[in-house]
């Protein structure tokens, strides 16, 4: 056997299993320890190829370890993953694994390939992120060079002096024409994404129980954005359709009103039904509708992965298009839909950009966002001595001035949970996350006696002037306060001091480049369906039409 073509041969198969596995690691439903002991096995098989390591993995070791995974796997099913697709996948890449390791047939190595085609297979089904066209364009061209070199390994083994070890170094040959079938397979592979419609429905289908990336929830627990901001993943993306958006823009997803002294949450009231005529639903009243104070902004929302069915507003909702036949407007005035878990959310939303106008609280309300539990006496005191003496206004401004001006904006918490993470933040580290400036903020403005709650989703974000839409991230995941005034309504406060300015820079605009290919590639691709069909034709049309006009013109 040629030592060229045997070398090509198990790079190739390496290459088409790492593939395999690297595009559905990136999907993000893999955790940490099957990412760690698949990839250490990689390393394992790339030192055997290489000859770094020459032993052989004993055959009883092999197969004790799969009768101990056998045994595991229903602990990982009913214990740790609870989900019975999510174990078949973990034991799927066990099994990739040990075959990688142990292959030495040829048997061996079909079932390698096989297992490499199912994490693949799995990869297109949960993946959104355009790269996962990169790694199926390396899949093929590593599989095209396993399958030539696989076949030249078994003629030669039928037939050992067919032909000299020096005319059978043509390694580089196959790569050439591994690279050249791959062009032509990719463009079939194009075409069929746009012809036969596709869904993001399917990973939340499959895992039901899998992670969301929209960095919001409607609890917020005291350090729980700290890991959040950490996330540069978008998770809005934001087009204007009248007038560029104001800065910093708060996308409001909800409010929460019930405070336990560690988490804040949602009242358990019904909220009201707005129903939607083809597509079009009134949210605001007659009142709010004439306002002639302030702009109007119109804009269209794609919200990813979504799986609270939670709308983002900047501004006070007045109408809202979407494909929804119904919107639930909760007690504490967020928007939501009845949508499958993971289906993205597109909607057209007309604000208001101006304040809310005042609507008079009833005494349960009033009484609802003045409870409070029982809470450090140290903290009475403090925001007796912040807020001094004066109209409601002039008291919440103080304190939110001391609270930005005091404390420290920190991605860091406690090293170790703590009793009572307010006073501590107050008291002991005077730095946090927004969650704990917003706690802080709306629990002294109750002991103040004036009406408070937390809000929460996204603020900023930037423009992408490649895509030309604006685009919110995990990272933007905040919350603030909204204060009831007298006279004034609700209204905003933002206690939380502004934290590190992103700079840009190179690394800046390749991430605008790749922000716009994942946007295009889940707005033509991942959900490409019926309306994006009728979508291009209507653009061929017009292209055909521009093209014959000005070849009429040329003639």
């Amino acid at each position: 056997m040629p030592r060229s073509i045997e070398r090509f041969f198990q790079f190739s198969l390496l290459g088409l299993i790492s593939t395999a596995y690297f595009a559905l690691a990136a999907s993000g439903y893999l955790d940490r320890p099957t990412l760690i002991l698949t990839f250490a096995g990689l390393l394992l098989r790339a030192a055997m190829a290489l000859g770094l390591y020459r032993r052989e993995i004993p055959v009883h070791l092999v197969s004790a370890a799969a009768l101990g995974y056998v045994a595991f796997f229903p602990i990982d099913f009913y214990f740790l993953s609870r989900d019975f697709l999510a174990a078949t996948v973990h034991g799927v890449c066990f099994l990739a694994t040990v075959k990688i390791l142990t292959a030495q047939t040829n048997r061996d190595y079909v079932y390698a390939g096989v297992i490499s085609f199912v994490e693949l297979i799995a990869a297109a089904l949960l993946s959104v992120q355009s790269s996962f066209f990169g790694y199926l364009a390396l899949y093929v061209v590593f599989a095209i060079g396993a399958f030539t070199s696989a076949e030249m390994r078994r003629r030669f083994q039928n037939n050992a002096n067919a032909v000299s070890p020096a005319r059978a170094r043509i390694g580089w040959r196959l790569s050439v024409v591994a690279v050249l079938a791959t062009c032509g397979i990719l463009v079939i592979t194009l075409g069929l994404f746009l012809i036969v419609p596709r869904t993001a429905r399917m990973a939340a289908m499959l895992f039901p129980n899998g992670p969301r990336l929209t960095g919001f929830s409607n609890v917020v627990d005291l350090g729980g954005f700290g890991k959040i901001s950490r996330d540069d993943r978008a998770v809005l993306h934001v087009q204007s359709i009248s007038r560029p958006l104001p800065p910093d823009l708060k996308w409001r997803g909800s409010a929460l009103s019930r405070f336990d002294g560690r988490r804040w949450s949602e009242p358990p009231m019904v909220g009201r039904t707005i129903p939607t005529v083809h597509g079009y639903a009134e949210i605001a009243d007659v009142n709010q509708r004439s306002r002639r104070d302030g702009h109007r902004l119109l804009y269209h929302v794609d919200v990813q992965n979504s799986g609270t069915g939670t709308l983002f507003i900047a501004g006070i909702p007045e109408f809202v298009n979407a494909d929804f036949r119904n919107l639930l407007l909760t007690s504490e005035g967020a928007l939501r839909v009845i949508a499958p878990p993971g289906e993205a959310l597109r909607y057209d939303v007309s604000a208001h950009s101006g304040p809310a106008l005042e609507v008079p609280l009833t005494m349960a309300e009033r009484a609802r966002y003045l409870s409070l539990p029982p809470l450090d006496i140290r903290i009475y005191s403090l925001a007796n001595q912040w807020s001094g003496e004066g109209p409601p206004l002039d008291r919440a401004l103080r304190i939110q001035r001391h609270l930005q001006h005091d404390f420290k904006y920190a991605l860091d918490g406690p090293e170790k949970p703590v009793k009572d993470p307010l006073s501590d933040f107050l008291f002991v580290r005077r730095e946090g996350y927004c969650e704990y400036f917003a706690s802080a903020m709306a629990v002294m403005l109750r002991e103040q006696g004036i009406p408070s709650r937390v809000a929460t989703g996204f603020q900023s974000g930037y423009y992408n002037d490649v895509s030309g839409l604006y685009v919110v991230r995990a990272s933007d995941a905040h919350a603030w306060v909204e204060a009831w005034i007298a006279g004034r309504g609700w209204l905003t406060f933002d206690p939380t001091p502004t934290g590190p300015a992103a700079h840009a820079g190179l690394l800046s605009r390749i991430n605008m480049y790749m922000d716009a290919a994942d946007h295009a590639w889940n707005e033509w691709v991942v959900s490409y369906d019926l309306t994006h069909q009728v979508a291009m034709a209507a653009r061929f049309e017009a292209a055909v039409r521009r093209w014959n006009r000005r070849s009429s013109a040329s003639n």
